[in-house]
């Protein structure tokens, strides 16, 4: 299934009532507060998640050191990488994903998986363990 079809699908299950990929990128709230951006890259037939982590404005040599070392071949991010936007001033986290897919279940469990990671860099950028990501079942995401 291509990527465009699984989006669909997956928006009309959680009850989204957004704009078709087909249409230009997406942005996606969940839970009120986990935005994720999805482009898509028809040339390259893939698509990239993305989300705002924190500031990075106060970022200490430390904070820097533990995302790079996080992000080496994507051991503690999920496969996922950090970037620094200077245009936003904010610590992005992002992962390339091939555009087909089985199903919608198996774009949802990319997307949960991604927002796990998410919400575990967030906690942890922010003073938490991020520990808490096992218990998360945000609201439009399928089981």
């Amino acid at each position: 299934m291509h990527f465009y079809e699984a989006f669909d699908k997956f928006c009309a299950k959680c009850g989204l009532d957004v704009p078709s990929l087909m249409d230009g990128d997406n942005t996606i709230l969940f839970d009120d507060q986990h935005a994720v951006t999805f482009q898509c890259d028809k040339a390259d037939k893939s698509v990239i998640l993305s989300s705002e982590i924190c500031d990075a404005v106060g970022l200490g040599d430390n904070d820097l050191q533990m995302l790079l070392e996080a992000s080496l071949f994507g051991a503690q991010t999920g496969g996922a990488s950090f970037a620094l936007s200077r245009q936003l001033s904010k610590v992005i986290l992002w992962k390339r994903q091939d555009d087909s897919f089985i199903d919608e279940q198996a774009l949802a469990q990319v997307i949960n998986g991604f927002l796990a990671t998410v919400i575990t860099w967030k906690q942890r950028l922010a003073g938490g363990n991020g520990e808490n990501t096992h218990v998360y079942a945000g609201k439009g995401l399928l089981a």
